[in-house]
């Protein structure tokens, strides 16, 4: 006799999702639903209560070590330790409803109660989901989010958090992933299943009527191609650009970064750790003792921190007093002052000793710029009159007439040293009109200094005679080598 399969009226939503569904989930993960949904609908009553049963007591296991979790957060202000096990599915979906499963908006509602829980110092959640639906991911990721944003929320991936387990965990402060745990698989997957064929032996042939050419394309009962297909494929594409761009909000990484992680490959412990997946790489239980930790700390009456500190607290009824307190500012030149808040001119030392370190950062800020100006001159410090920066800039500002100067200089001082050798005082000006304004002023410098030496004491003529050409064109005698490349006379 043969025994009646299940009818899937009542279960049309997860038929639905199963047959056309958009998923952010494991392909061996996405196997397994199909397969065990598949066999419940092809199983008999005896068969199908098996597979329910097991169901139910794979979610109870779970459902006891979650509550053994939870049992150890300490009171008050303790650390919430939500669970995030197994298949994601949609609000409403059968295995939610009959089985326990987790579904994304219930997630989302409990990690925003712990996060407005003033009982709660922080946050972690427990993660071993190879993913699920994509339906209400986003509502769950930016609850963590919104976690994370108010006290530390730390996702330890317990051993798996792909796809979608991990766009939700994405969000959090830090991810924390076991040795051996698994990260990844960043993407979406559609699935259709084609029944057209399967219709057709049957004799049956179904007839879409739509308000509009691309309303609801891609039923079972067609086939998945051209202007469907195409539609379908859009889709997946924009619902993995949300995923990329959530992923990098949460992480901190750029979109290119993120997108360079949706291959759909996975990675495991440290390796997600170096490739920026994951912080750092431990356990739950670490995990769990760093937050009760924390979470003591902050929750320690005054006399315990005292006690922690060895400070003596005030009897019981007084009101504690504290000591007065002594400000010390350190200026630019290293020079300490010092305040007593306790003095009744404190707000007048206070005004004194800021007007004093700003005067010294004026200070030292003016002898840094007097010295470079110095060192840019070529004169000592003391040397930077009003004067002579009022003519340094005149001359600045006529470029032709500073030059024409420094060569009228170099001219005369030629005159003044070389006298009646008309070929050195030629070679000289020659030097003049070829150099730069920097060689130009280190000429006039370097005559000037000979003729100090030709006369000292500021005598400005001797009768001292002059080199003859003739003389210092002879062999052996001796002439001043000039500093400037004699290929400028050129």
């Amino acid at each position: 006799m043969h025994e009646k399969t299940r009818s899937p009226t009542r279960l049309s939503g997860m038929t639905a999702l199963i047959a056309n569904g958009k998923w952010a989930i494991k392909q061996e993960a996405l196997r397994d639903i199909v397969q065990g949904f598949n066999a419940y609908l092809l199983s008999g009553p005896a068969t199908s209560e098996k597979v329910l049963a097991d169901i139910r007591a794979e979610h109870e296991a779970r459902a006891r070590q979650a509550a053994l979790i939870e049992a150890s957060e300490p009171e008050p202000r303790g650390v919430s330790v939500l669970t995030l096990y197994g298949t994601i599915f949609p609000r409403g979906s059968m295995f939610v409803w009959l089985c326990g499963a987790q579904d994304a908006h219930t997630f989302a509602q409990r990690v925003r109660q712990a996060a407005d829980d003033d009982q709660v110092a922080s946050i972690i959640l427990d993660i071993d989901s190879g993913g699920g639906a994509v339906s209400g991911v986003d509502v769950a990721a930016a609850a963590v989010r919104y976690a994370a944003s108010k006290k530390t929320t730390t996702a330890v991936v317990n051993t798996t958090a792909c796809s979608a387990a991990y766009w939700i965990a994405s969000g959090a402060s830090e991810i924390v992933v076991t040795p051996a745990g698994e990260v990844g698989s960043i993407g979406v997957i559609g699935t259709h299943t084609d029944e057209s064929a399967a219709l057709s032996e049957e004799g049956l042939k179904v007839t879409y009527v739509r308000s509009a050419p691309r309303k609801a394309l891609g039923q079972s009962a067609e086939p998945m191609e051209g202007e469907a297909l195409a539609v379908w494929q859009g889709e997946i594409d924009r619902l993995r650009d949300l995923f990329v761009a959530e992923v990098a909000t949460g992480r901190g990484q750029s979109v290119a970064t993120v997108r360079n992680w949706a291959t759909g490959d996975v990675w495991f412990g440290q390796e997600a750790v170096d490739e920026g997946l994951a912080d750092r790489v431990g356990t739950l239980d670490l995990v769990l003792q760093e937050h009760l930790v924390q979470a003591q700390s902050s929750d320690r009456s005054p006399a315990q921190q005292a006690a922690r500190t060895g400070e003596d607290t005030p009897p019981a009824g007084e009101t504690p007093t504290e000591a007065p307190m002594r400000l010390e500012l350190k200026d630019r030149t290293g020079k300490t002052h010092a305040i007593d808040t306790e003095s009744p001119t404190a707000l007048a030392d206070l005004q004194g000793v800021l007007d004093a370190c700003e005067t010294s950062a004026f200070n030292a800020g003016h002898d840094k710029v007097l010295g470079s100006v110095s060192s840019a001159l070529g004169i000592e410090p003391n040397q930077v009159t009003d004067d002579r920066l009022a003519r340094l800039k005149a001359e600045a500002a006529d470029g032709q007439t500073y030059r024409a100067n420094l060569e009228q200089q170099v001219e005369q001082l030629a005159t003044s040293v070389y006298g009646a050798n008309s070929a050195s005082i030629q070679m000289h000006v020659n030097l003049a009109r070829a150099a730069n304004i920097g060689d130009l002023k280190t000429l006039v410098d370097d005559l000037g200094a000979r003729k100090a030496a030709t006369f000292p004491a500021g005598r400005q003529s001797v009768d001292v005679p002059h080199e003859d050409p003739a003389q210092a064109e002879q062999p052996g005698a001796e002439a001043a080598e000039p500093r400037y490349d004699p290929a400028l006379l050129d």
